[in-house]
């Protein structure tokens, strides 16, 4: 059975944005059951960016925890999918779209420095930071403009990345959006759209 590797942040974990919890129905979990012959292994963490944050065994720094937990042993995947990118551009990182690509060439050329070139790769740009919510008293103090304008970038970026990579690229902004409720994370519908879309791009990959 072919096993696929889900790393990512809050959007991937499944943070629910009405009341913080986590969704049972998150995208992995959806994926996972519909996705015959493959197992999904998920590994989402709230604040965690690409290569920023503390490190901890919460794995906020997301490269670090990457090679702790997936370069340190015989820990092989087919596909390494990667959706990381929303707590780059918080207002305490403000990491360019440049630097986030760069961030994630380090875990394509990594992983596959330890494993081989076989293994395939999909980075995945993440949703859109809600304009309309910058004006949430909690967000417009974790967000500002220029995040905004990041995550709007960073499609273009990450996707030339993945081709100067030979990985591939789907960009999440094209099938989910952000709630309404905090402008950043998805609600059960639209991990039900994710999943979705991951669904029929693994099945081209595999295909």
């Amino acid at each position: 059975m072919k096993r696929i590797l889900c790393f990512g942040d809050s959007n991937t974990w499944g943070h629910n944005p009405i009341d913080c919890s986590r969704l049972e129905r998150r995208w992995t979990v959806i994926l996972n059951e519909r996705l015959r012959n493959f197992e999904v292994v998920e590994d989402g963490t709230c604040g965690r960016a690409t290569v920023f944050g503390e490190i901890d065994e919460a794995g906020h720094n997301g490269i670090a925890s990457f090679r702790r937990r997936y370069l340190q042993e015989d820990n092989r995947f087919e596909l390494v999918v990667i959706m990381l990118g929303t707590n780059d551009f918080l207002k305490e990182n403000h990491a360019s779209p440049e630097e986030v690509g760069e961030a994630l060439r380090i875990y394509v050329r990594e992983y596959r420095m330890q494993f081989g070139e076989r293994t395939r790769f999909l980075l995945v740009s993440p949703i859109l930071i809600r304009f309309e919510m910058c004006s949430h008293p909690i967000f417009s103090e974790l967000y500002d403009e220029q995040s905004i304008v990041s995550s709007q970038e960073a499609a273009s970026v990450i996707a030339k990345v993945a081709d100067e990579e030979h990985a591939d690229f789907l960009d999440a902004a094209q099938y989910a959006v952000a709630s309404v409720e905090d402008g950043v994370h998805m609600d059960m519908a639209e991990h039900e759209k994710m999943a979705m879309a991951m669904e029929q791009k693994i099945n081209n990959i595999f295909g």
